[in-house]
């Protein structure tokens, strides 16, 4: 299918970028989007770019499926296994796909997700990513709005994406 991990890499890092520490994010420190939390062995303070890359292509991109998906879906899933896990995003990808909900990545998702509606599941993944993020209410307060801008971006860049596909 479409391998278009770097432009999708060049997304997230728009929304991933630099070096925060804020007390209120359970993730705790992160820098590229990459937290101490989900990578405890990493140096944080001296990550570089080439190896948050390196980290998103073995932590959520493969195990995600990206490299098998459809323009476009391979962007938003890839986005929601770096902001919401990889399970939950294969869970979006296979709701929005009619398959088996249970957050594996095979070859029932893989085959359901390359015969859908690119426009359609994108539509039924956006939907659940947006009704996951509400129900994190006690982090909604404060990441909400923030979350809900990234979800809108991530939409339109994966509908450009389908369109050109």
């Amino acid at each position: 299918m479409n391998n278009s991990f770097e432009p999708a890499m060049g997304a997230v890092l728009e929304w991933e970028g630099g070096h925060v520490d804020n007390p209120d994010d359970p993730g705790g420190k992160t820098k590229f989007g990459i937290s101490k939390k989900s990578h405890p062995k990493v140096n944080i303070d001296k990550l570089t770019k080439d190896k948050a890359r390196k980290i998103y292509r073995r932590d959520y991109w493969t195990p995600a499926g990206c490299d098998e998906l459809p323009a476009g879906l391979d962007l938003i899933v890839f986005d929601s296994a770096v902001n919401c896990g990889v399970d939950r995003a294969i869970r979006f990808l296979q709701h929005g796909v009619g398959t088996k909900v249970d957050g594996i990545w095979g070859p029932n998702t893989r085959n359901a997700a390359q015969a859908a509606d690119p426009r359609q599941a994108l539509l039924e993944i956006v939907a659940r990513r947006g009704e996951y993020y509400g129900s994190l209410a006690e982090l909604f307060e404060d990441f909400g709005l923030g979350w809900m801008r990234r979800l809108s971006d991530m939409h339109q860049r994966a509908l450009e994406l389908i369109k050109t596909a």
